[in-house]
């Protein structure tokens, strides 16, 4: 078949959907049953070859802040969004026009939930449903955002995806869609986290000023729903001698809302204790993985809750919540905690940490566990969705 992916995240700094999407549509490049691949970005058609240049990072910033400043003037013009609406759906719809040219069916697939307008068979990804409830997790113009377009998606849409049978359950119950036309479809850990030796990683442990074995790492934006202050107070009930040579380091960029803000906080990033790494790149990231003391993802809520398998892969010991999207990507692989139980996730810290056999049965153990997931599976299990939709 042919297939438009919906690839705007790719024009960010990869973090969540734009990592997903930058993997999937490396998967699709090269498998048997794709024959065309276009991506849809900035309102365009662009060619396979544009992954080269998203993995060398040739996105200009200046780029970046153009389109961000469009999609804000459109949400406050809504003339100016239906015109843009109506000139997207036409390059989409030319664009798959001349595709269907080879004699195959085309598919626009959009991992981002909320579909541009096409005219032709559409499968969106629902990645979590964080956003419905009321709960604080996002911010309110981006929960606006979401519940203005997802009517017309949901007319719109042949087939939805989940990535957890979670996330399936959570969109029948809040959404009211049919649970038949949910393909559950999991993620993977890109082939950068694997394991690494102490001296393979020394030099990236060196730029960040880390000791081998001997800090807890996180990884997530910095936004109210990652639980990192929650984290950090669980962090701070470990006897002192342990903070003292296990910092915590947090790895994500900013995000919203405040988090790690109060005075507490700021005297631990002074002492060196709490360590705010900022966006880093995912081969550092990997490394840092591979030789942490324990990686630690107590989110309040996910879809899936990638960041543990990738961890896993990289053969780090990981805990991480036994709630939401989260307790089922970790299976019996990880420590698993109530995230509002502070002293939980203390006493599983303390045990990583301080049992050598324990951290050494949940690496091998979760290497096990991740190593059952890739992204050929995962382009694999999209493929039959979208021949699924091409039969309504």
């Amino acid at each position: 078949m042919n297939i438009l992916l919906g690839a705007d995240s790719l024009a960010e700094r990869r973090s969540g959907v734009g990592r997903v999407t930058f993997e999937v549509a490396q998967a699709l490049r090269g498998h048997t049953d794709v024959r065309e691949l276009r991506l849809v970005m900035g309102g365009r058609l662009a060619g396979a070859m544009v992954l080269d240049q998203v993995a060398a990072g040739a996105v200009a910033d200046g780029a970046r802040e153009g389109r961000r400043g469009l999609r804000s003037l459109a949400a406050r013009v809504p003339a100016l969004h239906a015109v843009r609406q109506w000139a997207v759906r036409g390059v989409m719809d030319r664009g798959a026009g001349r595709l269907a040219g080879n004699g195959l069916p085309v598919i626009y697939y959009e991992p981002n939930m909320i579909a541009k307008p096409f005219s032709g068979a559409t499968v969106v990804t629902v990645n979590d449903m964080s956003w419905h409830g009321g709960h604080g997790y996002h911010p309110a113009d981006r929960i606006r955002w979401i519940e203005r377009n997802l009517p017309a998606t949901l007319r719109q849409v042949s087939r939805f995806v989940a990535i957890s049978a979670f996330t399936r359950d959570e969109m029948a119950r809040l959404l009211g869609v049919a649970a038949d036309r949910i393909d559950v479809v999991p993620l993977a850990p890109s082939a950068v986290f694997r394991p690494a030796s102490a001296a393979e990683a020394t030099e990236v442990l060196c730029r960040y000023g880390l000791q081998d074995r001997e800090f807890v790492l996180s990884v997530s934006t910095l936004e109210p729903r990652k639980n990192l202050d929650g984290l950090l107070a669980a962090w701070r009930a470990l006897p002192e001698p342990v903070r003292a040579r296990t910092p915590l380091v947090i790895a994500g960029g900013v995000g919203w809302g405040t988090v790690l803000a109060d005075p507490a906080a700021d005297r631990l990033r002074q002492s060196g204790q709490l360590r705010l790494l900022g966006h880093v790149p995912d081969a550092d990231l990997a490394r840092l993985c591979a030789r942490c003391a324990a990686f630690a993802y107590v989110s309040l809520y996910e879809g899936f809750g990638l960041p543990v398998l990738e961890a896993m892969a990289a053969g780090a010991p990981v805990l991480a919540s036994a709630t939401t999207g989260t307790g089922e990507t970790a299976g019996g692989a990880a420590l698993l905690v109530d995230p509002h139980d502070h002293a939980a996730i203390a006493a599983a810290l303390f045990e990583v940490i301080e049992d050598a056999r324990a951290a050494c049965r949940l690496r091998r153990a979760g290497q096990a566990h991740a190593a059952m997931f890739t992204w050929q599976r995962t382009a694999d299990l999209l493929l039959a969705s979208w021949r699924r939709a091409l039969l309504v």
